[in-house]
């Protein structure tokens, strides 16, 4: 169970915070999770995060990690910008990095990060790459796949972008290389071929791709998110040269992840730290579901003052706020609140052959507030066996990713 402890020892341990610094956007993309396809989200209403705002959950940040800082220790912390289009507000983006510059000695280094369309990118690559950020632009492939990232006339974003993302590539081409990464959608006007092939022989870069998120879609769109949603395992396979990009992919190819999950969770030979070598296994507590523990990732704060597990999360479910005035923050309620939504999952967790390696987050189960709830990613036994083998088939058609996955795979 969690209580306050945990969620105050996860907050001195915050690894980010992430700021909406604004919900405006200067684009109307078809499928964006604050769009017209979806509902749970607060109202787009233009506004611009205030920096007394920003100032306060820094504050209260600031005055926790001071008191609870051990000499010689500096832990990294990521303090994000997200909207919206964070451009759109770099008024306030550089008073926070110089609120934060200011500080002094609290045990943490600090990091920044972005996630922008790119549109505004000419404007600021000089702040930009100065202060290091690092950035995760949208782009979904060439100029169709960028079919449905249009302006507010309709226009196709795809030749700013491009144009203004050569332009940080010329001008800065060592912080190009270190700090800029690519995320692409998925959808019915692209595949992971091409967005793959484009983004890499363009800029050199592995683009992270993602399906359309399935949660939240309004009841009277699921039609049309049925027919711009494409599934990327299905995509992979009906790549001109399946297999060359499944190599290419690596463990962004679904398949090779979940064998790199097969062998983290199946072998009984993978250890996260020197610690759990003298730890039996089978005294450990699994959590139940696999919904972090508030804040043991990420804060976020919306431009409307709430404070969230992260931008993911149905705006329902508000941890807290704040306000020029101060952090509202009540650790008691924030940990019945995440007892409350997981216990609703025990019995299901309990007779689930997949509750070990569980990464189902209750917060996007569509009808987590109803009385009665179920996870649709539960599993029997004998449904984890025919999974099990079909990865262990799938190893034996691909012997070389046995001992690639064990020398070049990262598992944070």
């Amino acid at each position: 169970m969690v209580n306050s402890s945990l969620i105050l020892h996860n907050i001195i341990q915050l690894p980010q915070i992430v700021f909406e610094v604004t919900d405006a956007c200067n684009l109307r993309c078809k499928y964006c999770g604050y769009g017209g396809l979806y509902e749970g989200y607060d109202k787009r209403e233009d506004k611009f995060m205030a920096f007394e705002v920003s100032k306060s959950i820094l504050d209260y940040l600031f005055n926790i990690w001071k008191s609870n800082c051990s000499r010689g220790i500096c832990n990294p912390v990521t303090i994000g910008f997200y909207g919206g289009e964070p451009l759109l507000n770099m008024p306030l983006v550089r008073d926070i990095v110089d609120y934060v510059g200011r500080q002094g000695e609290m045990g943490k280094k600090f990091f920044f990060n972005m996630t922008t369309n790119a549109m505004l990118l000419d404007r600021y690559v000089d702040y930009l790459a100065e202060h290091e950020f690092r950035l995760l632009i949208s782009l979904d492939g060439d100029k169709e796949g960028q079919g449905y990232r249009v302006d507010a006339n309709g226009n196709n974003s795809f030749d700013r972008v491009i144009s203004n993302i050569k332009l940080l590539q010329t001008k800065y081409p060592d912080y190009f290389d270190k700090f800029v990464m690519f995320n692409s959608v998925l959808h019915n006007k692209n595949s992971v071929e091409l967005i793959y092939h484009f983004i890499r022989n363009t800029f050199g870069k592995e683009p992270s791709i993602s399906p359309l998120n399935n949660s939240g879609v309004r009841y009277d769109k699921i039609d049309e998110f049925k027919r711009t949603y494409k599934n990327i395992t299905d995509s992979i396979e009906q790549a001109s040269d399946c297999e060359a990009l499944k190599a290419e992919l690596f463990v962004k190819n679904p398949a090779t992840a979940r064998l790199l999950d097969y062998l983290y969770y199946s072998s009984g030979n993978v250890y996260s730290t020197y610690n759990s070598l003298l730890i039996n296994p089978n005294t450990q507590t699994n959590h139940k579901t696999g919904t972090c523990t508030p804040f043991s990732k990420k804060m976020f704060v919306t431009v409307n003052g709430k404070i969230l597990q992260c931008e993911r999360i149905h705006h329902n479910y508000t941890l807290g706020t704040v306000d020029d005035k101060g952090v509202h923050l009540d650790y008691d309620y924030i940990a019945e609140r995440h007892n409350l939504f997981t216990n609703k999952f025990v019995q299901q967790c309990n007779t689930c052959a997949n509750r070990s390696s569980c990464k189902q987050c209750v917060y996007q189960v569509d009808d987590l507030l109803e009385t009665s709830t179920k996870c649709k990613y539960a599993l029997s036994i004998e449904k984890q066996r025919q999974l099990n083998k079909a990865t262990q088939l799938y190893l034996r058609k691909h012997p070389n990713l046995y001992n690639e996955l064990l020398t070049k795979a990262v598992i944070r």
